[in-house]
């Protein structure tokens, strides 16, 4: 029989293209037929992890949408991924209800905790405004909120049908899940690849690859979620001219105007926020550099002259050679700031405002919303003809010298409870003046005063914010900007302050003040966790319990809020046991999230001196995930306390020979062999964790307390001297320096002599 290409007479040309064509639509099709096998055997076999952000669930026995928890495995892996804010919203809402729905990222979500958030303000002044009327202000927000995360978020807005949503991302677009600076980044060369990728991670098959990897890679996923606290590699430095930027623009675009037409559809009212950060006090995070070396070489030499004139405060010098390095180097991120700051001292405001805006638009490490974003966001805005709430223009109104600063935020672009109050106060004014809700407003706006005595913020929130804030200086990449002293002195004096008005209320007064303000909002499950996690500090934990099972009542599918209750629970002397089995539910998928919450747990009991307790939660997460070392490094601790080192040691040796690139795991098998006094193991395996991880300061910090248990002032001296030297202002770091040096004039400066002897339980397996 001829073939299609005799029968029609073709050229050999058209004919061989036409035959491999042909085979290559086979193969294809072939290949189809394959992933489709696999997706429905990976639906079959792997439990279903919902891909939508709501899921079907149930509210005082009535049918509700709640949130997914594991909404946030399709964009990390399970044990770095973060649920979003609970929820729980009524699918038939009461008559009246006042709805309305807030998307964005951690910023507009609340840091450190979404207690005192932009939603949960609004809610509590929509609240004060229609006391008559049920409010619901549903929180679809969450950490790493970019746009290819949130436009997946938007499409469950048509199931709440809200009378407004309010629309606020930006700052996550680079750095964010699918943007160039992620783990993915290498695959984002176009915005469509992109999409492909966030398309792909809705199915069953996705979910096999991302377990297949883990389950494989073990030791990779545990060095993974080290490390994404460590220093941002190269990978995530741009600089503005960046082709891969460009992508991201318009990723951002055409998945705004994405969001904003599936919020259209959904609601009468959209509202689309601007995006503010901090210009006056937050220095840009790294600086691009010219390729040309010897003009790379100028801009350097240039640059340490400046500085060294501002720092002889000679300001007219310094600018001067400021504005030659910006001449040479118009995107050097660190001059375009140091020059803004000089021309603000000054007085030239208009001059500084400008500069400032330069070198956040020039910073390397892209992880503030830049003019580009918000320019998009205004564009955006006209074309759906959303209202736009420029907060950009709003915060430059409401700061010292029209340019935001730390009065307003937190860090980069995590806002003050004062900037919170302003943008949810500013949105409710938007929502009202747009006739979003029918009944008319029978009460009065409440005060930022009154919001943080009802959320009780101040002073116990407060206290735990800046705690956060604090810790989070001492991480990469806040460590390495240029004020990182200055702004760890301004909130360390900050938080002296705050501690202070804690410490002047008893704890009989705090247990009075908190079990008040839970009577008077017995539904309020956000203040019961606030409630429930203070009066267990303030030593009640019969009444923290109480607190705790009221928000399990509300929030009954929340797994921290089981491992909050647990906690409580093992505290008061009841079987782990128990405790595990309240986490893990009946015949429940947990995910990853019982290893996580177990090692907290685990953790918080050992904080309370519960060793035996903590060991029976970290044993179970460790069972669970033998490759982790943060559950490895807290068991030691919890068999320190109650067996001894050598134990300890025990276990830290078989992590290592699970994971040997894991500095966590040396350092802290360093610091218990300095306990059991065997100094040339400890030595050795001090030098082995600087060799894989040289930059990691926090080695010396954990020699330094290991030396002071042993009451070893003289050696641990120079560790927490070298540790402060890179780590200047750190509050443990001076307390441990503080209490040697208080030792020191009655402990002989020679170090004691080294134990020579060889225990050989002691040594390591693979020796």
């Amino acid at each position: 029989m001829k073939s299609l290409s005799d029968q029609l007479d073709l050229p050999p040309f058209a004919a061989f293209f036409l035959r491999w064509s042909r085979r290559l639509a086979a193969g294809v099709a072939v290949l189809l037929a394959a992933l489709l096998v696999v997706e429905l055997a990976a639906a079959h076999f792997l439990p279903r992890h919902p891909a939508r952000f709501l899921r079907d669930g149930t509210s005082k026995g009535q049918p509700a949408w709640i949130d997914n928890p594991f909404f946030t495995y399709r964009f990390a892996m399970a044990r770095a991924a973060q649920p979003p804010p609970p929820a729980v919203v009524p699918k038939t809402p009461e008559p009246g209800t006042l709805r309305v729905c807030l998307l964005g990222d951690s910023s507009a979500m609340g840091y450190p905790d979404p207690s005192f958030g932009i939603g949960r303000q609004l809610e509590l002044m929509l609240q004060h405004r229609y006391p008559d009327h049920p409010v619901e202000v549903v929180q679809m927000a969450l950490a790493g909120g970019n746009s290819h995360v949130l436009r997946e978020v938007a499409r469950d807005l048509k199931r709440l049908r809200p009378q407004a949503v309010v629309v606020m991302t930006g700052n996550e677009e680079v750095a964010g899940p699918y943007g160039p600076a992620s783990s993915l980044g290498r695959f984002h060369h176009s915005s469509r690849i992109a999409r492909l990728l966030v398309l792909f991670s809705r199915t069953h098959l996705s979910q096999l690859c991302a377990a297949a990897l883990e389950r494989f890679s073990p030791a990779r996923a545990d060095l993974q979620a080290w490390r994404s606290l460590e220093p941002i590699t190269l990978q995530g430095r741009m600089s503005p001219d960046d082709p891969r930027l460009r992508s991201a623009y318009r990723s951002f675009r055409k998945n705004l105007a994405a969001i904003l037409r599936q919020a259209a559809a959904a609601s009468p009212v959209v509202v689309v926020c601007t995006v503010p950060v901090n210009l006056r006090d937050c220095p840009p995070f790294s600086t691009s550099y010219l390729e040309d070396e010897t003009g790379a070489q100028e801009v350097r030499e240039k640059m340490r002259a400046a500085v060294a004139a501002e720092t002889a405060t000679n300001r007219t010098e310094a600018s001067r050679l400021y504005a030659d390095v910006i001449r040479l180097n118009p995107n050097h991120a660190e001059a375009l700031f140091r020059a803004a700051r000089l021309a603000l001292a000054a007085n030239r405001t208009a001059e500084a405002a400008a500069l400032f805006s330069r070198a956040r638009d020039a910073d390397a490490l892209r992880l503030r919303a830049d003019a580009r974003i918000n320019s998009l966001i205004r564009e955006c805005a006209a074309e759906s003809a959303s209202s736009l709430l420029d907060a950009e223009a709003l915060f430059a109104i409401r700061s010292p010298q029209g340019i935001p600063g730390h009065e307003l935020f937190l860090d980069h672009v995590h806002y003050t409870f004062a900037a919170t109050y302003l943008l949810a106060s500013s949105m409710l004014d938007r929502l009202e003046f747009l006739r979003a809700f029918d009944p008319e407003p029978t009460g009065a706006l409440p005060s930022a005063e009154t919001l943080a005595g009802e959320t009780l913020f101040v002073p116990w929130g407060h206290a735990a914010q800046l705690d956060a804030v604090i810790d989070r200086q001492f991480r990469p990449p806040f460590r390495r900007q240029i004020d990182n002293a200055e702004t760890l002195a301004r909130l360390t004096e900050e938080k002296r302050a705050v501690d202070a008005r804690v410490a002047a209320i008893s704890q009989v007064n705090t247990r009075a003040i908190f079990a008040r303000r839970q009577a008077s909002r017995p539904d309020d499950a956000w203040l019961a966790v606030q409630t429930a996690h203070q009066l267990l500090d303030a030593n009640a934990p019969a009444l923290a319990e109480t607190a705790a099972a009221a928000a399990l009542d509300r929030w009954p599918h929340r797994f921290e809020i089981r491992a909050l209750l647990a906690l409580i629970r093992s505290v008061e002397g009841q079987n782990p046991e128990a405790g595990i089995a309240l986490l893990r539910g009946k015949d429940e998928d947990t995910g990853y999230y019982d290893v996580s919450l177990s090692i907290r747990v685990g953790t918080e009991l050992l904080k309370k001196k519960q060793a035996a307790a903590a060991r029976t939660w970290l044993e179970y997460a460790l069972r669970r995930d033998p490759w982790n070392s943060e559950a490895a490094i807290a068991l030691a601790d919890a068999f320190h306390q109650l067996e001894g080192g050598t134990a300890a040691v025990g276990i830290l040796q078989s992590a290592i020979e699970r994971n040997p690139d894991n500095p966590l795991l040396w350092e802290h098998i360093a610091s218990h062999y300095c306990l059991l006094g065997n100094w040339d193991y400890a030595t050795k395996c001090f030098r082995k964790s600087e060799e894989i991880a040289p930059y990691r300061y926090e080695r010396l910090l954990i020699w330094a307390q290991a030396m002071v248990r042993l009451r070893q002032y003289a050696r641990a001296r120079n560790p927490i001297q070298g540790y402060l030297a890179a780590m200047p202002g750190d509050p443990e770091g001076l307390a441990i320096l503080e209490t040697i040096q208080q030792h020191l004039p009655a402990q002989p400066d020679a170090p004691a002599e080294p134990d020579k002897k060889e225990d050989a339980s002691r040594r390591f397996p693979w020796e």
